[in-house]
């Protein structure tokens, strides 16, 4: 998170940094504007030079050598970063704000400000400024996170939606949308986060973190399918979450009757077995099955126990 909004910033600077000599324009006061700008550029005390700059800007309401001032000032951010005085960094840029309410870095110094300190809402204030001023990816990640923080999951698909607009590839933001959807019971939306997950992880290394991603979007596609009567599909998306991350309960369950529907029905008590052992949230339903199972192909559950303890090897778990 640091590593994004400290480039965030640097983004920030640099596209508002214009030079002493592209800044001059001719205007009634440009004489007195520049004399202080040259003033404060050249004292190297950060605290005066910050003074200078907050001075020009009382002085004179609008300039074309805001964005010059503007890098004077906030080019010792990493000062308060070194320090981690985040409460110093905020208080400088609402300091400056309110003399150039639309300044893009006092903004972007907001939101990262308060993002450290742990404060979503006064990082919502200034992220949503920020972005509104020119839209990025980092600005929506920082706004949408701060809405889940504050349980505000309507505004946080919002801005969630806006981050993979602008960055397709974040898989996190992917993910997190596929729960979002998943708990607000809209399968087919959790599925279309899925797909779009899947694809942009597609390059990723094989890793644990990466795998589960993936066995997270698939169980939201399968079960997308599995509701729409899609065995086929759905069994072939809880295989290889199933597969991606052996400890998925859910996948396991849900396997368990697409292979019972398919007529495979040794399959189906294995996979009911794997969801029982897991101890999820299916467990006690998973039992019934597999047991209603054994009977109807063995007319018996003497090998419930033996089936138990090779999922249990399988799975290994105790």
């Amino acid at each position: 998170m640091g590593a994004k909004t400290s480039l965030l910033m640097v983004a920030v600077l640099s596209l508002a940094f214009v030079s002493s000599a592209a800044a001059i324009q001719e205007s009634d006061t440009y004489a007195e504007e520049y004399a202080l700008y040259q003033k404060a550029d050249q004292e190297k005390d950060p605290a005066k030079q910050k003074a200078l700059v907050l001075e020009f800007m009382k002085k004179f309401k609008s300039s074309r050598l805001d964005p010059n001032m503007s890098f004077l000032y906030f080019q010792h951010n990493d000062a308060y970063r070194k320090r981690g005085a985040w409460q110093e960094m905020a208080t400088s840029a609402e300091e400056f704000l309110r003399y150039r309410p639309s300044d893009q870095n006092a903004a972007a110094t907001a939101t990262e400000a308060y993002q450290k300190l742990g404060k979503p809402g006064k990082l919502v204030q200034f992220g949503t400024r920020l972005y509104n001023q020119k839209p990025s990816a980092s600005a929506a990640y920082l706004v949408a996170n701060a809405y889940k923080s504050m349980n505000d999951f309507a505004n946080f698909e919002k801005w969630a939606e806006r981050t993979v607009k602008l960055a397709p590839n974040n898989a996190e933001m992917l993910v997190q949308l596929i729960d979002a959807a998943w708990r607000a019971g809209n399968l087919p939306k959790a599925a279309q986060y899925g797909a779009k997950a899947i694809k942009a992880l597609e390059k990723s290394p094989e890793d644990n973190k990466t795998n589960l991603a993936r066995a997270f979007a698939y169980r939201a596609m399968g079960e997308d399918a599995y509701i729409g009567g899609k065995f086929a599909d759905a069994q072939s998306y809880f295989g290889k979450a199933s597969k991606l991350d052996p400890g998925n309960d859910f996948a396991h369950f849900r396997l368990g009757y697409c292979y019972w529907r398919s007529g495979k029905t040794d399959r189906a008590i294995n996979a009911f077995a794997k969801a029982v052992v897991l101890k999820g949230s299916n467990a006690k339903q998973a039992r019934q099955e597999m047991y209603n199972l054994l009977h109807q192909r063995y007319g018996n559950t003497r090998n419930a126990a033996k089936i138990l303890s090779a999922a249990k090897a399988e799975l290994g778990v105790q």
